[in-house]
């Protein structure tokens, strides 16, 4: 059986765009994108509330982008590297690459599995 992983990657959202081009560029057809917030290091802004389309909002955590991708056919390397060559900053804060093995993925509508299951 092919090797199947998950890349997560949180970043900045101002660079998805660029990010969704690199990934497309390298073989990438299909991501799960995803708006979060959160915070590392840099333990969020210094205010705590803060307003988001009118709203009173917790703000000591900073908005973020996740993108999520299974890889079987293009290595998680060049996904990794593709990944830090757009992303690449010394700001604290630019993300985080997450690889995890994946041991089984089923499609609902057909029931076909695993590699078959991404095409």
């Amino acid at each position: 059986m092919a090797e199947m992983n998950l890349v997560t990657i949180i970043f900045n959202p101002d660079k998805f765009t660029e990010l969704k081009k690199a990934l497309n560029e390298i073989g990438v057809t299909g991501m799960t994108v995803t708006h979060v917030e959160g915070c590392g290091v840099q333990h969020g802004q210094k205010t705590s509330v803060g307003y988001y389309r009118g709203v009173a909002t917790d703000i000591s955590l900073l908005p973020k982008t996740k993108v999520e991708v299974v890889v079987s056919e293009v290595p998680v390397q060049k996904v990794v590297d593709a990944a830090m060559e757009v992303l690449k900053s010394d700001e604290i804060g630019a993300g985080k690459i997450f690889v995890s093995e994946i041991k089984n993925i089923w499609r609902i509508r057909t029931g076909e599995k695993d590699v078959e299951a991404l095409k």
